[in-house]
C-alpha cells in the first residue's frame, strides 16, 4: 500500500461495516441520542426542546476544538502507521490464523473428528471469541492503567476534555500497537483452534457470526460511549457495559476512578470489583486526566 493510500484510508471508514465510523452507526447513535435529549427534557421541563438539541448535539465549540482536532491527526497518523507499518511487521488476522492452525497441526497431528452440526460450530466459535475477545481487552484496559509506564501511553487518550465518537481514535501509538496485537493474538488464536478442529467445516460464513456481533456492539449506541449524551442501559447494566458507565470511566472526579474498564460484559468489572453503575439520572461530567496525574 502506498503512503498516499494509507492517508486517505480514513475517508473510507463511512463505507466500511467493519469500522465505528460507519454511517449507520452515527444515524443509530444519533437516534438514540434523541429519545435520551427528550427524556430529560421532559423530566425538566425548561426552555425549547429544539434549542436544547442544537445547544447539545450541535454546538460549533463541542465539535470545532483542539481536543477534537487532537483526535483527527491521531486517527490519520495511527492510521498510516497501522497500514504502512505494523501490519507488514507483525502480519494480518489470516496469517496469525494459519499459522496457529499449521503450527498444532505439526506438533499434535490429526485433530479428532468431532461430528457437529453446521450451525454448533458457528455459534461455538462466535461465543468463544467474543467471550476471550471482551476478557482480553478488558485486561489491557486495566493493565494500562495499573502498571505506571504503559499509564504514561494511555493518558493520552484520558487527556480528552471533550469527548466525541472520535475520541476512539485519541491513543498513542505504542498501545495502538499494543491493541493491534492483542488482536491478532486472539483472532488467530481462536480462529486457528477451530480452523484446525474443524477444518473445511469453519467456513468464512462461519466467522460472520463475529462481525454480527460486533455490528451489533456499535449499532447499539457504541459511538455514545465517548460523547457528553447521558444514555444508560436501565436493569440490563448489571450485563453490560453502557455508553454512560464508559463517560463515568473518563470522569476526572476521583470517585471514578479506575471504574468500567470493560468493553462490552460487566462480568470481568464485577470480578476485579470495578465495577460502578450509571444510575438512571444523568449527570454533569468533568472529563481529562485528573490533576495527581495517575489513576491510582
Amino acid at each position: 500500500m502506498q503512503w498516499w493510500q494509507a492517508l486517505t484510508a480514513p475517508l473510507n471508514y463511512p463505507l466500511n461495516p467493519a469500522s465505528r465510523m460507519y454511517w449507520l452507526f452515527w444515524v443509530s447513535a444519533g437516534a438514540m441520542a434523541l429519545v435520551a435529549l427528550y427524556l430529560q427534557y421532559r423530566r425538566q421541563r425548561q426552555g425549547s426542546f429544539w434549542r436544547s438539541l442544537r445547544r447539545t448535539l450541535f454546538s460549533r465549540r463541542h465539535w470545532f476544538n483542539r481536543s477534537t482536532a487532537t483526535d483527527l491527526g491521531l486517527m490519520v497518523g495511527n492510521g498510516v502507521l497501522r497500514l504502512l507499518l505494523i501490519v507488514p511487521l507483525l502480519g494480518s488476522h489470516l496469517m496469525a490464523t494459519l499459522w496457529v492452525a499449521r503450527t498444532l497441526q505439526t506438533h499434535l497431528g490429526n485433530a479428532p473428528t468431532f461430528h457437529w452440526h453446521w450451525l454448533a460450530i458457528a455459534l461455538s466459535y462466535t461465543l468463544v471469541f467474543f467471550l476471550v475477545e471482551d476478557l482480553s481487552r478488558f485486561a489491557l484496559h486495566r493493565t494500562m492503567h495499573r502498571v505506571p509506564w504503559l499509564w504514561r501511553f494511555h493518558r493520552v487518550h484520558h487527556s480528552a476534555r471533550r469527548l466525541t465518537p472520535l475520541t476512539l481514535f485519541r491513543v498513542h501509538p505504542l498501545e495502538m500497537t499494543a491493541y493491534y496485537l492483542r488482536g491478532l493474538v486472539v483472532f488467530g488464536g481462536v480462529s486457528g483452534v477451530f480452523v484446525y478442529l474443524f477444518g473445511g467445516r469453519l467456513s468464512g460464513l462461519d466467522v460472520l457470526g463475529v462481525d454480527v456481533l460486533g455490528f451489533a456492539f456499535n449499532f447499539l449506541g457504541a459511538n455514545l460511549r465517548h460523547s457528553h449524551i447521558w444514555f444508560t442501559f436501565g436493569p440490563l447494566e448489571r450485563w453490560l457495559i453502557s455508553p454512560a458507565q464508559h463517560q463515568l470511566h473518563h470522569s476526572a472526579a476521583p470517585e471514578h476512578r479506575d471504574r468500567n474498564f470493560g468493553t462490552c460484559l460487566t462480568l470481568w468489572d464485577k470480578l476485579g470489583g470495578s465495577h460502578l453503575p450509571a444510575g438512571e439520572r444523568p449527570r454533569r461530567l468533568r472529563f481529562g486526566v485528573a490533576r495527581s496525574g495517575h489513576t491510582q
